[in-house]
């Protein structure tokens, strides 16, 4: 069975970013075994991230908050697809999705991303402005996201400036077919461990060990890229993650 969890951020119910999800969860009901839990987050009790770290310290995804997040949790774990879809607010996601990415640290358990790896993570973007720079800062953050997660990325984006989604056919039919062309979509198996010592995730792939390795923030992973010769981190992240790649594959790494 294909699991999905289609997030829908904006407050307007007939919005052009939850119709898009719509038609999205459209296409994956093509398969008539699938499981799709629309989350509606206007309709949801989720409060903010405290910053505490009891999630690490848990063993298991989950949060010490008591609200809706502790039944999503299982779902996203469950996951082979997970949609993010939300409308472009100031130059990036709205406040309602960021604050539900942000509780998506109660999946970590202290076992890295292994909880989100190996997953398909499409997201579903929306703006009226005729400024797209809202929606590249918002590409680039779910692009660090999934590369230091092992997730893959699908994006779709619609301007609304000269009409609502609904008039937009080909938009339309674009989603329902990357829906469709995921119907039986699993989250691939994970049997690439991470070089760095302590580090407990696993990936999918060589190439999915290397973007987490080139977009891990914390200072174990910087010191791992700067040991290996990655230091210039100006470097543009396709050809970091490139060149660590072809590094794993020569073994030529130090742990």
């Amino acid at each position: 069975m294909m699991k999905a969890v289609v997030v829908e951020a904006s407050p307007k119910r007939e919005g052009n970013s939850v119709t898009l999800a719509k038609e999205f969860s459209k296409g994956l009901q093509e398969n008539k075994d699938s499981e799709i839990t629309e989350l509606y987050l206007e309709d949801l009790d989720i409060k903010f991230c405290r910053g505490c770290w009891s999630c690490l310290r848990l063993g298991q995804p989950g949060c010490v908050i008591d609200d809706d997040m502790g039944w999503i949790y299982p779902r996203l774990n469950g996951a082979d697809v997970i949609v993010f879809a939300t409308p472009i607010y100031w130059w990036h996601i709205n406040a309602q999705m960021k604050k539900f990415i942000d509780r998506l640290e109660g999946l970590l358990d202290g076992n890295g991303p292994n909880n989100l790896s190996g997953r398909t993570l499409v997201l579903i973007l929306t703006y009226i402005a005729e400024d797209p720079d809202g929606v590249y800062l918002a590409i680039q953050m779910f692009k660090s996201i999934a590369a230091w997660a092992g997730m893959d990325l699908k994006v779709i984006q619609y301007n609304s400036v000269k009409s609502h989604v609904k008039e937009a056919h080909e938009k339309l039919r674009e989603v329902y077919e990357l829906g469709y062309s995921l119907r039986d979509i699993k989250r691939h198996e994970l049997t690439v461990p991470c070089v760095i010592e302590g580090c407990k995730g696993l990936f999918s792939s060589t190439d999915a060990l290397a973007r987490h390795l080139a977009s891990g923030a914390g200072p174990t992973h910087s010191d791992w890229r700067k040991r290996n010769g990655f230091e210039d981190l100006g470097m543009r992240t396709d050809e970091l993650w490139m060149g660590i790649a072809e590094k794993i594959r020569g073994s030529s790494l130090s742990s």
